[in-house]
């Protein structure tokens, strides 16, 4: 049986909510946060509508806790800002790192780079991108089929930038290597890349609320 502390730890109170939000956005928004365990999001039994709030449950306190300091009157869902708080009440404090928050918010802006050169390391690499926006932390550079192809992650804070490098960049010379530039795939996903419409949706609300911008 579930303690139920447990479970109220887990999950977040999220309100200020549109009846016109599907629940699969809704489902989709927290994806980004962190696993998605359960979502309830109650409709009114004569109208057959939403009623404006859901619970949504994690599978950690951590994550929980990181969507109310994300997503709290950070992002806006058909012109409205959620609310959103830990369900036993205990709401958002201040003074989270707005780095960490833009961190989550953009986490999506992350290109994967093939055939790097030999004398292209991280911080040469860092250069030729970072001249397109700033990056979240410096490249990192690894190697697939059996250490024959360099490749590399490259972090932008922003959709806006990482566009910009990709459109740029993808089948341009550096060295003497014709490099591949994509976005890379989700954690866990073999088909699915970053820079989807969520992840975009949360990208140009972090900007406008100000939220992890200098």
């Amino acid at each position: 049986m579930n303690n139920p502390h447990a479970v109220q730890e887990f999950t977040v109170y999220v309100g200020n909510i549109t009846p016109e939000v599907p629940k699969e956005l809704i489902h989709e928004l927290f994806l980004q946060v962190g696993p998605v365990k359960s979502i309830r999001y109650p409709k009114d039994r004569i109208l057959d509508t939403y009623q404006g709030f859901a619970f949504v449950e994690f599978y950690s306190a951590e994550d929980a806790e990181y969507a109310c300091k994300c997503l709290n009157n950070g992002v806006k869902l058909y012109g409205r800002a959620l609310k959103v708080r830990k369900a036993n009440g205990t709401a958002n404090g201040p003074g989270s790192d707005s780095a960490s928050q833009a961190g989550a918010i953009s986490g999506g802006a992350k290109l994967f780079v093939k055939n790097i050169d030999e004398l292209v390391d991280a911080a040469a690499l860092g250069k030729i991108f970072s001249k397109f926006g700033p990056l979240v932390r410096p490249p990192e550079i690894f190697s697939l089929k059996q250490n024959q192809m360099r490749c590399a992650f490259v972090y932008f804070t922003t959709f806006q930038h990482s566009d910009k490098a990709l459109a740029k960049l993808n089948g341009q010379m550096v060295m003497n290597r014709c490099i591949s530039v994509d976005y890379a795939l989700k954690e866990g996903s073999r088909s699915e890349k970053h820079g989807d419409e969520v992840e975009r949706l949360l990208d140009a609300e972090a900007a406008i609320n100000n939220v992890g911008v200098a």
